[in-house]
């Protein structure tokens, strides 16, 4: 079994996209709307697991800050990341070291979904 996406559902799209695309460096793979109301964007990394925005602009979402959901992202970019996390001051949670090896800090995403972004080798 693979999984195939997380979806995320989202106030600001545009802040999201950012997010997931610039911050991280996802590739925007597919963008459509299919209804009126209704925009999708598919991020995809570079192992093919794909994250997906949905933005309904008749749906208003309350911030899902520390809602038991995580994201864990490997970067060889994590100092590069961690810099910009701190400029931006999106840290929940500074760098640790768990399991002995695995350096590791935490952002929350513009919806308040927890990433924990770990030291690629």
């Amino acid at each position: 079994m693979l999984i195939n996406w997380i979806t995320i559902k989202v106030n600001d799209l545009e802040k999201s996209k950012e997010f997931y695309g610039e911050f991280l460096g996802m590739k925007l793979q597919n963008e459509f709307s299919p209804k009126e109301s209704m925009h999708i964007a598919f991020f995809v990394a570079e192992n093919r697991m794909k994250i997906e925005l949905i933005y309904d602009e008749n749906i208003k979402l309350e911030n899902s800050a520390n809602n038991n959901v995580s994201i864990g992202i490997c970067s060889l970019n994590y100092n590069e990341l961690l810099s910009k996390s701190r400029e931006n001051n999106i840290i929940s949670g500074e760098p640790v070291v768990l399991g002995g090896n695995m350096e590791c800090f935490f952002v929350n995403d513009p919806n308040g979904v927890g990433v924990q972004i770990i030291k690629g080798e």
